[in-house]
């Protein structure tokens, strides 16, 4: 690629010093400019397939830039070869020559040499802020001198001081860029500030000279020009040979990105040139006239789209705080709930259920909160078998088949270790047990696949109890001592062989003289509230026989 450079640099110097100036000139430098953006845009694009999201956006906007650049050359050497007229100042295609370095400012601020989870790029919204503004502050520049009042003289000068204005703002961003990167991300970032900071010195000059009358093509003012778009092409290909050795790095601490500051700041900038051209300037009142309308509709373009991105930004804030909140109520392994979940969940559960049985509530079937409370039978030994990973899989799983076997508007909440808790709302006590029998048919039905080649069943046991405890008074007994007698049914099945579910449900309607709840053993609290029990046994697991030859039944019970 070097040789290539090489090739079209050193002709064109030559032809610069002693050919004349005449169309084979102009046709060789045009078309000396076209290649090498050519060249350029097919650098930049190649870079757009980056393993990081950071690097395809900046490379994405590189290209922008490059094709920019391309149609506005390709423009002039359309009206310098085709057409065979010299082009004229004003150039139609100078909007695009200045456009082209607000795509390399938005590249700029994607820093990819970053690590793209502590960052904040810049928005699509912000990119379309920036761009406005200097598309606006070249209308009120320099679009007057061509179409309001065409004045040359001024037209020139003018657009100079917006261009060079332009050129200074990308050569600080990129100063400031390379000095705060690293690794091959620094060398990168140091090839675009030197084409930047040469462009700009060849294309102040370029500018002068046409304004003077002394520039054409193919004279010694491109040789600049050229070197810098191919150390333009230089820092893309350097790019593709370093970036798969380069690792976005860390920051110390998210950092808002400096585009949409400055995007926030050109709100402010309207109104103050509309002062200006009204107050003070020398302008003819047609071009006044035309630079405060022009500012009018600016504004009501940039207040549009920052109300836009205001919009979004609140609707992005409650999308967050929404997922803190799930974050905050969800269990990290398992992904059921936790604690804090029934925490803010359960006063409004027992209102309602207390509420249904209000006489003025009518006859309704389904107004009971049911509590499950399922354990995994000797859970403990998987892990010692088969370590804590293998530990952990089986919660999930085991998560995943009480969720698939509980309704949308139940609760799983991880209650412990290895213990769930199902909160059931709006069911029939009546009815209680079944769902308990599909949970453990769900668990225990099926050998789950922990280990390679080694099918693991795995039961659980579960303890239910329900509220409100009596029907005829339901605020007697509170749901944390529901919640006991649950836990005290879940001791009994484990005690009686696990792999089943005991329920414990009021022997009475309403309470005794002797049926309130005691601070003491959950014996004594079941004796006093007076229950009956409910059993129902989970589903015959095969046993793991270390004589048998069949790899069928070759699996590990973990249970009774």
């Amino acid at each position: 690629m070097g040789a290539l450079f090489v090739c079209l640099l050193l002709p064109n110097l030559g032809l610069s010093i002693f050919a004349p100036h005449r169309f084979f000139l102009t046709a060789y430098g045009d078309t000396t400019q076209c290649l090498l953006l050519v060249v350029l845009l097919g650098a930049f694009l190649r870079n757009t397939k980056a393993n990081e999201a950071g690097a395809r956006l900046f490379w994405g906007l590189m290209s922008l830039s490059a094709g920019l650049w391309l149609c506005a050359q390709a423009l002039w050497t359309y009206f310098e070869v085709v057409l065979r007229h010299s082009v004229a100042n004003p150039f139609v295609g100078d909007i695009l020559f200045f456009l082209q370095l607000v795509p390399i400012m938005g590249a700029l601020a994607v820093r990819p040499d970053q690590e793209e989870q502590q960052v904040i790029h810049p928005g699509k919204l912000d990119f379309i802020l920036l761009l406005v503004w200097w598309l606006y502050l070249y209308c009120f520049l320099v679009i007057p001198w061509q179409y309001v009042k065409f004045d040359p003289l001024t037209y020139g000068p003018s657009f100079d001081l917006a261009y060079s204005l332009e050129q200074l703002v990308v050569v600080v961003v990129a100063a400031k860029v390379w000095h705060q990167s690293k690794g091959a991300w620094r060398k990168i970032f140091g090839h675009i500030l030197g084409a930047s900071i040469l462009y700009s010195f060849t294309s102040t000059a370029i500018g002068l000279a046409i304004n003077n009358g002394k520039y054409f093509t193919g004279s010694l003012y491109d040789l600049p020009l050229l070197a810098s778009i191919a150390w333009f092409a230089w820092s893309g290909i350097l790019s593709h040979r370093l970036m798969p050795l380069s690792v976005p790095r860390k920051t110390a601490a998210t950092r808002k990105s400096w585009i949409s500051a400055a995007a926030m700041l050109t709100l402010p900038s309207l109104p103050a040139m509309a002062a200006w051209s009204v107050l003070w300037s020398s302008a003819p009142v047609v071009v006044k006239n035309f630079r405060l309308l022009l500012t009018l509709s600016a504004m009501v373009v940039m207040g549009l789209l920052v109300w836009i991105k205001q919009f979004m930004l609140d609707r992005e804030l409650a999308r967050v705080n929404q997922d803190l909140r799930e974050d905050s109520l969800t269990d990290l392994l398992t992904g059921a709930r936790n604690r804090r979940f029934l925490a803010s969940t359960i006063v409004t559960d027992v209102r309602h259920a207390i509420r249904s049985y209000f006489p003025a509530a009518g006859v309704r079937r389904n107004r009971d909160l049911i509590f499950y409370v399922v354990d995994a039978d000797t859970f403990k030994d998987v892990n010692d078998r088969y370590g804590h990973d293998v530990g952990d899989k089986l919660l999930v799983e085991m998560a995943g088949r009480i969720s698939s076997a509980i309704r949308h508007s139940d609760a799983l909440i991880r209650w412990g270790g290895d213990e769930f808790l199902v909160v059931s709302r709006n069911s029939n006590r009546h009815d209680a047990a079944t769902l308990a029998s599909r949970i453990l048919l769900n668990v225990a039905g099926e050998p789950f696949d922990l280990v390679p080649g080694l099918p693991i069943f795995q039961s659980c046991s579960i303890g239910w109890a329900v509220f409100p405890w009596f029907v005829n008074d339901p605020g007697a007994v509170g749901y944390p001592d529901v919640l006991r007698v649950a836990d005290c049914a879940l001791y009994q099945a484990k005690h009686a062989g696990k792999n089943q579910a005991v329920g414990m449900l009021p022997a009475f309607e309403e309470p005794q003289a002797s049926s309130s709840p005691v601070i003491g053993s959950e014996g004594q609290l079941t004796d006093e509230l007076g229950v009956k029990s409910l059993v129902c046994t989970g589903p015959q697991i095969p046993v793991f026989s270390p004589a048998s030859s069949d790899n069928a039944t070759r699996t590990r019970y973990f249970g009774a």
